[in-house]
């Protein structure tokens, strides 16, 4: 599950807030949007099971901590009813999950949401992104090997190797140590050899007295999504042709899981809750949007380089663009 952060809450805070520049006023969530009636009744005529909906907000404060145009997303399930949730997800009605025939699931912090797409669609700039209905390797790509791990051994965390950010000269031998980094190794030095050997005495204790952990296992069902996931990226990896159609059940199922059963498989993205909503839509479509180009990559986030997909990375890949509002 996602751990809270203080830059995460910010954002959050941020998000609600509205500003204009001149002449200068505030607004606390508004509810005026430049997405109008004519656009979303366009959007509702062209919109498929499948697509990703990604969406942005004008002159919110949270813009200026994020990069790129747009900042959140949402995987459009189409219809969903109680009887999918309690199938799918093991969610016996009455419950808080909205249902109805146009649905769209995202995630905002820690917390997944199913809304109507008209709903979704009240903000300022939206996208509409499909996957190719036949889908085949565009470069002859081979599966990530962070991918191939969890195809493998879904129930092993990520082990991820995490590397010194680079100076702005991109000199490798002109890299220091943080201002951190520093101050921890002062005071390691000021504790002294007795308190070396304290803290490995302790550290010991702890771990002896620490309950060993059972290794977890996949029940039938979801150690057969993870073959089909495995077969859908073995194919494509192969050059073979995959109709879009043919695995969209296997999405659809993923999705709804993850309204009672979340998963902390990181892939290699650093846990920041400005972007779940980019987690769980890859989380969804790991089995196929490698191949378009979207993976997690080294972006500036709050003042901060993260290991983490944006919004922006599913516009800009090799996804058909169905329909895209003036931003």
């Amino acid at each position: 599950m996602q751990a809270h952060s203080v830059p995460g809450k910010w954002l959050g805070v941020l998000s609600d807030i509205k500003v204009f520049k001149w002449p200068l006023f505030i607004v606390y969530r508004p509810r005026s949007f430049a997405i109008k009636g004519c656009d979303t009744r366009e959007i509702l005529k062209l919109v498929k099971p499948g697509d990703i909906l990604v969406r942005s907000f004008n002159n919110y404060l949270n813009n200026y901590f994020m990069p790129g145009t747009f900042k959140h997303l949402g995987f459009y399930l189409s219809e969903v009813t109680e009887q999918h949730l309690k199938q799918f997800a093991h969610i016996t009605p009455p419950t808080d999950f909205k249902t109805g025939k146009q649905m769209v699931i995202y995630a905002i912090g820690d917390k997944i949401f199913l809304e109507d797409l008209i709903d979704f669609c009240r903000c300022d700039g939206l996208a509409v992104m499909r996957f190719p209905r036949k889908m085949k390797s565009l470069k002859r790509c081979e599966i990530p090997d962070i991918l191939q791990a969890y195809f493998d051994d879904p129930t092993q965390p990520a082990k991820v190797v995490e590397k010194e950010e680079e100076t702005e000269e991109g000199d490798e031998a002109s890299k220091k140590p943080s201002f951190f980094k520093k101050l921890g190794f002062l005071k390691k030095s000021r504790k002294g050899a007795t308190s070396s050997q304290e803290e490995t005495s302790d550290k010991a204790e702890n771990q002896t007295n620490e309950p060993a952990k059972e290794p977890v296992k996949l029940d039938a069902t979801m150690a057969a999504i993870v073959k089909a996931e495995k077969d859908i990226a073995g194919h494509i990896a192969q050059g073979k042709a995959v109709e879009f159609d043919k695995i969209l059940k296997i999405l659809y199922r993923i999705a709804l899981m993850q309204l009672s059963t979340r998963s902390d498989y990181d892939f290699g993205m650093e846990r920041f809750q400005a972007t779940t909503c980019t987690e769980l839509v890859y989380f969804i479509t790991k089995s196929i949007c490698w191949n378009y180009g979207i993976e997690p990559a080294s972006t500036r986030v709050f003042f901060k380089k993260r290991q983490i997909i944006t919004p922006d990375a599913f516009v800009d890949g090799d996804l058909e663009e169905v329909w895209k509002s003036d931003i």
